[in-house]
C-alpha cells in the first residue's frame, strides 16, 4: 500500500503546486496525498522533493524525528530515497503523519516546517497545511417533534427454534446413556448389585505382582489365585472335566476354552507332576494375558 501511494505521490508532484525556496541552487518542494478530507486517526502521507547541487550531502541528522510534533499531530515515519540526476542530486523524503485532531467543523491543520542541512547550508521546509472534517455534524437538522430525532428500531430477526432445540435434546440423550454407561462400568448404584468381577480385580493384581516379582513362588500364588477366580465365577470347584459345562452356562467365556485348556493343562503340570516351569517369564505373561481376556469378557455382561 505504501509503495502504492508513493507512486500516487509522484504522480502529483508534477501536478500540485511547487513550493519551492532557492538557497545557493537548491530548490525545496512539499506534495501531499490530498489537501482536505482527514479524520481523527487518518494517516496523512506527503513526500518532501529536495534538489541539490553535486557535491551537497543531505544530513541526516537535519531529518525531523518520528514522533509527537504536539497533542494534534504525530510523525510515523520517515523515509529517505537518494538520485543522482546528471549534475544534480535528487532526495525524496517520504513523511507519515498521524492526525488526532477532534474537528466539530470543518478545520485546517497546520503541519509544521523545518530544516533541513545540505552540505554547509540550511535550507528550510515551509509548512503547509490539510482541511480535517468532522466525524458527525455538531447539531441535527431542526425537527418539530422531539420524537423525529429518534431512529425507528430495527426489524426483529426471527430464527428458527426448532433445529437448535432437537439438537439439543439428541445430545442431552447421548449424554444420559453416556452417564448411564459409566455407571454401569463402574458400580454406580443402581448397579452396584451386579455380579462381583472377579477377573478385573484379578487382573490388576497380577499386572501388579509382575512388575514386582515372577520368580516361581509368585507364579505358583498366581495360578492358585486363578483358580480360585474362576472357582468364584462358576459358583463351585471348578475342574477341567467341568469346563464344557460352566462356558455352557457362562457363553461369554466360550470363544476362550483354547486358553482354559492351556492353563489346566498349565496347572496341573505344575501342581501334580510336580514340572518345573521352563521359562516362568514367557508362562506368566501368558497367564496374565488369559486373565485380561477373562475380564474384557466379564465387562460384557
Amino acid at each position: 500500500m505504501r509503495r502504492a501511494m508513493r507512486c500516487f505521490l509522484a504522480v502529483l508532484a508534477l501536478l500540485s503546486t511547487l513550493l519551492a525556496a532557492s538557497a545557493g541552487g537548491i530548490a525545496v518542494s512539499v506534495q501531499s496525498a490530498r489537501p482536505f478530507g482527514y479524520f481523527v486517526g487518518d494517516l496523512i502521507y506527503a513526500q518532501v522533493d529536495v534538489l541539490a547541487p553535486v557535491g551537497k550531502e543531505l544530513s541526516g541528522a537535519s531529518l525531523p524525528r518520528p514522533g509527537a510534533l504536539s497533542t494534534l499531530l504525530d510523525l510515523r515515519d520517515v523515509e529517505v530515497k537518494a538520485i543522482k540526476q546528471g549534475d544534480r542530486r535528487f532526495w525524496r523524503i517520504a513523511l507519515v503523519y498521524q492526525n488526532f485532531y477532534v474537528a466539530l467543523d470543518v478545520h485546517n491543520v497546520e503541519i509544521p516546517g523545518f530544516d533541513l542541512r545540505i552540505g554547509d547550508e540550511t535550507v528550510p521546509v515551509p509548512a503547509w497545511t490539510v482541511g480535517v472534517s468532522p466525524l458527525r455534524e455538531i447539531a441535527p437538522a431542526q425537527q418539530e417533534r422531539a420524537v423525529d430525532y429518534l431512529r425507528a428500531d430495527g426489524d426483529p430477526t426471527l430464527v428458527d427454534e426448532a433445529g437448535p432445540r432437537a439438537l439439543a435434546l439428541v445430545f442431552a440423550g447421548l449424554a444420559i446413556l453416556s452417564m448411564i454407561a459409566v455407571a454401569r462400568d463402574r458400580g454406580w448404584p443402581p448397579f452396584h448389585r451386579r455380579p462381583a468381577r472377579v477377573f478385573s480385580a484379578l487382573a490388576r493384581d497380577l499386572a501388579r505382582q509382575a512388575r514386582v516379582s515372577r520368580d516361581a513362588a509368585a507364579f505358583n500364588l498366581a495360578l492358585r489365585n486363578v483358580h480360585r477366580a474362576i472357582d468364584a465365577s462358576h459358583g463351585a470347584s471348578l475342574l477341567a472335566e467341568d469346563l464344557p459345562s460352566f462356558l455352557g452356562r457362562r457363553p461369554e467365556f466360550a470363544p476362550l476354552q483354547p486358553s482354559f485348556d492351556r492353563f489346566f493343562a498349565l496347572s496341573r503340570s505344575r501342581f501334580f507332576a510336580d514340572r518345573a516351569v521352563a521359562d516362568i517369564d514367557r508362562d506368566f505373561s501368558e497367564l496374565l494375558r488369559f486373565v485380561q481376556a477373562l475380564s474384557r469378557a466379564e465387562r460384557t455382561q
